[in-house]
């Protein structure tokens, strides 16, 4: 027997920040066909590290998006595209994966549960971000409109 939960964007990445509300710099947030996807109006940060404010003043808007390359053993890999001025994801990522781990701790997440890798993708171990929802987890999957996490219960 299987589970499907049905997340909205903002709930899924709830699941990663301590609070349930969007960050004040997304403005728009997206998710179908496969891909998520947001653009970040970093002049919005507001307690980031010196190195992020100072891309923010000339880069002040980012495009990004996601789109799953693999599943498989409760780990869902994201290939991440991003466009700020020319700078790739991988130039990107490393920005953001220290506030990532910081909120994951703080939501009491192992900081393992959301990597950034150096070739511009992030493994997301999906059964650790559901907190017990289920044993295994057998499908991770962006459609409709909506985060779509499937598995055995616990």
């Amino acid at each position: 027997m299987t589970n499907v939960v049905v997340l909205s964007p903002e709930e899924a990445i709830a699941l990663v920040r301590p609070r349930k509300t969007l960050p004040s710099f997304v403005s728009e947030l997206t998710c179908d066909d496969g891909v998520i996807a947001l653009t970040a109006d970093l002049r919005r940060l507001i307690h980031a590290p010196l190195p992020v404010r100072i891309a923010a003043k000339a880069v002040p808007v980012m495009h990004g998006s996601a789109r799953i390359t693999s599943f498989q053993e409760n780990v869902a890999v994201l290939q991440v595209d991003a466009d700020a001025a020319g700078l790739p994801a991988t130039k990107l990522l490393p920005l953001a994966s220290g506030t990532i781990a910081k909120m994951a701790r703080k939501s009491g997440l192992p900081e393992d549960a959301v990597q950034f890798r150096k070739d511009g993708t992030i493994a997301l171990d999906v059964r650790t971000l559901m907190r017990g929802e289920f044993t295994e987890v057998t499908d991770f999957r962006f459609e409709g409109g909506k985060v779509v996490v499937e598995g055995v219960p616990s």
